[in-house]
């Protein structure tokens, strides 16, 4: 070969083609510097799968290889069809056969010009038991393990003189693939196996070799050039030590680790010096080490091409090292000295692989829906990702190389860091967030790092993967847009894209005055004697505002939003109310259920843009803001998240026994600054009379005595009661006697009546509270009246005023406007959420079910097609209440009409209308507390609760609490509990339920939540899933996924949009969008629907599963993810490995398959003991050399239950013939299907 200068390859070069034997990355990255400084031509070979690939787009010339994947390990092929084109020299990038010692010679063989060194050197360098003779001849230290590659025997006695751990290696691999870490002599033999066929798959050399494993170690590696006349340069070292599995995240140069000496960076460039000199080697070439934290290197191996992190020692001397690669190739006299290349950057690499590191880094693949790059000062990107690109599953993960580079280490930090957040990769997950984490840490930032860091640090793995907002909205617009419903709200499929609109939510907000705004509220604040002092003193009227709580979730199933609240708040907050009732209830669980909004943070903008007026919430005693009683540290852990969000705490137990409510009073009365407001629950019913409320009241009165500490006198100074009407049945007459008798009682105690509207009495009733001495009531905006909600806050209000004279402190004007901002909201609910059964119904005063329970358990009826039964169902009720005498307030409301149900459709289905009214007879009779009854009526009354679920029997067992007017006659529980009815009443408590409940596991039930999360849970999102779990997961999921849906308008949030309409919405940060929806395509053969958008300038897609579709692939039979036997591929993947036959009896947890996923290995375990029914695919790698390709979820092997099991320890026995367990030796029984036969 003859020495030229630079120039003169340059010059040579003009117009030739030169092959780019790779693809990706690599490829683009190579084929840049082919045309910026030798203006040749760059060829690069793609197979079918890549034609299409960014890279690829932007080479000059593709070389087709075919349909083959591998085809780019076809050094044969590629070399053919590099002569036929009449390339001048071929470079083999990284990866793929870039390090097989083979391709110089094959090349050299057809005249072609390999770009990389000679098959010798990259032998000894490349190889790397080679290469540590080579080093150990040098002097060089290298980790102790094996002079040549082993078989198993000699990998165990290595093993034993070096000492576990030990790490198996590939003697032909690279990038951190092939590599297993052996912890035990057990391992040995599996891991061996397997790590001898990846070797094989990965680089078409099985053979393997021992090295100690060496932990808490650096990462160091020295990037050298040499040319073929003896000149060589070596750069300042590049720190690898942030890895997973081997396997390299991100790259720095210079090291910011305090242990890299320059006298160390010196010596490691003298190894790398002398390594290459000493076999003859040129081009590029990386040396790598590992290095102690007391300085001592290790050689570990030499990679003998083009290194992946190598433009960030680009970056840090501003040079081109392909350039120079390829110039050497032909004969180019090396341009790097000492004194012309200095280093003048930090430079700092990430790795953007599709890849989710949450799941073990599995790799991803798919379409990529959004790309936004990063770009600015410091920022170079080195990429093969596009929007629209299907990144395919066929090769490694690596999306993208982002480096960053300025004068020192913080500045390139910071340009990192920003430009990661900048960085969009919309479709695949990708490593950005957890990069992110990385950035961030304080120990990367100082340098305290070593190879085991993310392994040490698994809170780098707990964050939540967002992209923009405003794209994930717009996702969820195009979702409901193509339904043409909202499948998130918990309604059905409530309408369907061809129903008509109710047209563009724009509301017209009437102003506010200045004067209005700026107006301190007449009650004081932050303090409850205060409070109290000022509702006792000033002879008025007081109001609380129940419209964006009760009176909607009565009316419409409680789906006003945050949305619309921050509408009707700001007038509200200006109306002169002593509360605004915003939360508690069912509202707590709907604000999940269907409004996907976590309700604390809905109370903290409630006191964001209502901050005058005190908020109110509800709570269900022992349930709290559940359904089923809690221990008190939970009801504790929940009451004083209450108390930081709510001032006003009301508190009602459906049983009215004081005692249950205690755990809360504890938490709120022990704060000063809030008001507690126990309830008695009203009936109308004979036994539940004024007397019965009056001991109620003194219950209530003796509990918050005893947990302030103080005398009852003055307990009643400190607390508010609360009646609380939520049937709607109490007459005026009957309020009139019950006030009176409590203020004559306790003439300082606040009373607040709480009252629907469902019998149509609900203006007197609250007068003749209001005139008896009641000194607040509950109401609510009129525009939200409808049947069983409370009634109408400004009506209520003139008529205390201007008909009877009394005093209040609203502000009717903003009631007015509050009213006119409401009617613009409701008629989207009146839509969509209304209950099937509307208007007045004084009939309630006999069945007594509340508001909510009236609209939505009746409506109950009607969709499960028994509307003809619910009259009986109706007087069911009627008669039930003198049997078994509660509250029918929640959780009895659903106690009650379950029971109902249960009993007349149950009897429907047995014997039709007659059975119906047999039941009915029987029920009117019990009703009547006969006591001569025949033996056919006693017959007839046990079959009255036969129906009944497990909710009735545990009211009858006492577990909700002593019934307040004691337990039924036993003939009721013989009826609700059969032959076992003796042991029932037996079991029965009248203790409350906080007696018999132990404590939460609040710590496990967090790291439970931890786990599912994938991140550490905030105290809001604990306590949401400690009381609602299912529907806490779906909020957090769904705000994941799609953002605030609070963001979105009304319209949009039921109707979505139709093809051609503009959406202007601002995303939670307050930045304005706007959305233009393009198209919503026919369904497909598949059952989606793909919608096109415009989102901010930028075209974007969504594909919509709508239908089950009708294609499927030949051939595949897909798991059914409910039956745990079937086990599936959890990608599409190729198939190297299954380890079991039919027949096997396998443990839970114990391997079954394995697959490789873009190049990585993913093992598939037993998800229970089983036996091995079926083998849907088989591969073994190791034998055949071929891989089997599944797709993602197709079944590969199915299990069935194990066939006996040991009856000493329970062990799976090893077979069907086994005879004795193979773990305490006891006799197994014999097999059932042979006893069968």
């Amino acid at each position: 070969m003859q020495q030229r200068s630079f120039e003169e390859v340059r010059e040579s070069l003009r117009g030739k083609v030169i092959l780019v034997a790779n693809r990706g990355i690599p490829a683009r990255r190579i084929a840049r510097s082919i045309r910026e400084r030798f203006n040749a031509v760059a060829a690069v070979t793609a197979t079918d799968i890549d034609k299409a690939e960014p890279a690829a787009a932007s080479a000059q010339e593709l070389i087709l290889l075919g349909a083959d994947p591998r085809a780019y390990l076809d050094l044969p092929k590629i070399i053919r069809l590099a002569r036929e084109r009449g390339a001048v020299a071929i470079h083999p990038g990284w990866g793929f056969a870039s390090e097989d010692n083979t391709f110089p010679e094959l090349c050299r063989e057809a005249g072609i010009t390999f770009i990389g060194s000679s098959a010798e050197a990259m032998h000894l360098l490349g190889n790397k038991v080679e290469a540590r003779r080579v080093a150990r001849r040098l002097g060089i230290p290298v980790v102790p393990g094996s002079d040549e590659s082993v078989d198993i025997p000699e990998a165990r006695r290595l093993a034993r003189e070096i000492g576990l751990p030990i790490m198996l290696k590939a003697e032909g691999g690279g990038g951190g693939r092939g590599i297993f870490l052996v912890t035990s002599e057990n391992e040995l033999e599996d891991a061996f196996e397997k790590a001898s066929a990846m070797a094989q798959a990965s680089f078409g050399n099985p053979r393997l070799f021992v090295e100690k494993y060496l932990a808490h170690v650096h990462h160091i590696e020295i990037q050298v050039i040499a040319d073929h006349w003896g000149n060589v340069f070596a750069f300042d070292e590049r720190d690898c030590t942030m890895q997973r599995n081997n396997q390299k995240l991100l790259e720095v140069t210079p090291s910011p680790w305090a242990g890299m000496t320059p006298e160390l960076r010196e010596r490691l460039k003298g190894y790398a010096k002398r390594l290459v000199l000493d076999v003859g080697y040129h081009s590029v070439a990386t040396v790598e080490f590992l290095v102690t934290e007391e300085g001592t290197p290790y050689m570990i191996e030499v990679n003998t091409r083009l290194q992946v992190e190598h433009g960030i020692t680009e970056s840090r001397y501003g040079i081109d090292l392909v350039e120079e690669q390829i110039a050497i190739a032909f004969g180019s006299t090396l341009r790097f000295t000492e004194e012309s290349v200095k280093p003048a950057f930090h430079a700092l690499q990430v790795r953007v692989n599709l890849e989710d590191p949450q799941d073990g880094f599995t790799p991803n693949s798919g379409l990529i829906t959004r790309y936004v790059s990063p770009g600015g000062p410091g920022v170079r990107l080195d990429s093969n990702l596009s929007a629209g690109y299907e990144f395919p599953p066929n090769y490694d993960s690596a999306g993208a190389l982002l480096i960053t580079y300025a004068r020192d280490w913080q500045k390139t930090l910071g340009i990192m860091d920003r430009a990661l957040s900048e960085y969009m990769i919309g479709g695949p997950k990708t490593t950005i967030p957890f990069l992110r984490g990385v950035i961030s840490h304080p120990l990367f930032r100082a340098g305290k790092v070593t190879t085991t860091f993310v392994k040490e640090h698994p809170e780098l793995l707990r964050y939540t993967d967002l992209g923009p907002e405003s794209e994930r909205l717009a996702k969820l617009v195009a979702e409901i847009s193509a339904r043409g419903f909202n499948p998130y709200v918990s309604l059905g499929a409530y309408r369907s894209r061809t129903t008509p609109k109710l047209g563009s939510f724009t509301p017209v907000l009437p102003q506010l005055s200045e004067a209005a705004r700026s107006a301190p509220s007449p009650y004081p604040q932050s303090d409850r004697e205060s409070i109290l002092s000022f509702i006792r003193d000033t002879g008025r009227v007081h109001f609380t505002d129940t419209t964006t709580r009760d009176m909607t979730q009565s009316n419409h199933g409680n789906r006003m939003r945050l949305a619309e609240d921050r509408l009707i708040g700001p007038y509200l907050d200006n109306a002169g109310l002593f509360s605004i009732e915003n939360g508690g209830g069912a509202h707590f669980h709907v604000a999940m259920l269907a409004n996907m909004t976590y309700p604390f943070e809905e109370a903290r903008e409630w006191n964001a843009f209502a901050p005058k007026t005190l908020k109110q919430l509800l709570v269900r005693s022992t349930n709290v803001l559940g359904y089923s009683p809690q221990p008190r540290n939970l009801m504790r852990l929940t009451g004083e998240m209450i108390c930081e969000h709510y001032d006003v705490v009301r508190c009602f137990d459906f049983l009215n026994e004081a005692e249950n409510m205690q755990p809360i009073a504890e938490v709120v009365l022990s704060r000063r600054d809030k008001l507690f407001e126990p309830a008695i629950a009203l009936s109308r019913a004979p036994w539940f009379d004024v007397n019965y409320c009056l001991r109620s009241a003194e219950a209530i009165l003796r509990m918050v005595a005893k947990t302030m500490g103080v005398t009852e006198k003055e307990a009643a100074r400190n607390f508010v009661l609360g009646l609380k009407d939520m049937a709607g049945v109490c007459s005026p007459a009957f309020m009139t006697a019950l006030v009176t008798a409590l203020k004559k009682r306790w003439p300082e105690l606040v009373l607040h009546y709480h009252r629907h509207a469902t019998d149509g009495l609900f203006l007197p009733a609250c007068a003749a509270a209001a005139q008896a001495g009641c000194e607040i009531l509950d109401a609510g905006l009129g525009a939200s009246v409808r049947s069983y909600g409370q009634g109408d806050l400004l009506s209520l209000a003139a008529y205390l005023e201007d008909e009877l004279g009394m005093k209040t402190l609203i502000n009717r004007e903003a009631i007015s406007k509050a009213n006119f901002a409401a009617k613009q909201v409701m008629p989207y609910f009146d839509r969509y959420c209304s209950p099937y059964f509307q208007g007045v119904d004084y009939e309630v005063t006999r069945y007594q079910m509340p508001g909510g329970a009236t609209s939505s358990s009746q409506e109950g009826a009607v969709k499960q097609g028994y509307i003809q039964l619910l009259p009986f169902m109706l007087e069911f009720l009627e008669c039930t209440r003198r049997i078994v005498r509660y509250h029918d307030v929640t959780p009895g409301s659903q106690i009650t009409w379950n029971t109902a149900f249960l009993a007349v459709t149950g009897a429907y289905k047995r014997g039709g209308m007659p059975a119906v009214e047999r039941l009915l007879a029987a029920i009117r009779m019990a009703g009547t507390k006969k006591t001569d009854l025949t033996s056919e009526e006693k017959a007839a009354r046990l079959t009255i609760y036969v129906d009944c679920n497990e909710a009735f029997r545990n009211l009858l067992l006492g577990k909700f609490g002593r019934l307040p007017l004691g337990f039924p006659d036993d003939w009721v529980y013989e009826s609700a509990f059969g032959p076992r009815w003796r042991e029932a009443l037996a079991a029965r408590s009248e203790a409350s339920p906080l007696a018999s409940l132990a404590p939460a596991d609040i710590e496990g039930e967090k790291r439970s939540l931890e786990k599912l999360l994938k991140r550490a849970p905030t105290a809001e999102e604990l306590v949401m899933y400690l009381n609602h779990p299912a529907d806490a997961l779906k909020t957090i999921e769904f705000r994941k996924k799609f953002g605030d849906p609070n963001c979105l308008p009304l319209d949009v949030w039921f109707e979505g949009l139709k093809s051609g309409q503009t959406l202007n919405f601002s995303s939670s940060d307050g930045k304005p969008h706007q959305l233009h929806l393009l198209s919503i395509d026919p369904v497909n053969e598949e059952g989606v629907s793909t919608v096109r958008y415009v989102l901010d300038s930028e075209i974007l897609t969504t594909d919509v599963k709508l239908e089950t579709g009708s294609a499927k692939k030949a051939g595949v039979t897909l798991a059914d993810p409910s039956v745990p036997g079937e086990v599936a591929s959890p990608r599409k993947a190729d198939l190297w490995i299954v380890h079991v036959a039919p027949g096997d009896i396998v443990k839970k947890g114990q391997e079954l398959f394995n697959v490789s996923i873009m190049k990585q290995e993913k093992a598939v375990c037993a998800p229970m003991d089983g036996i091995v029914k079926r083998v849907l695919k088989t591969a073994d790698f190791a034998q055949t050399r071929r891989m089997v390709p599944v797709e993602e979820g197709e079944l590969i092997v199915e299990l069935g239950p194990v066939p006996k099991r040991c009856p000493c320890c329970g062990a799976p026995a090893a077979s069907r013939k086994a005879l004795f367990c193979a773990i305490c030796g006891a006799k197994l029984p014999e097999d059932e299907e042979k006893e069968k036969a």
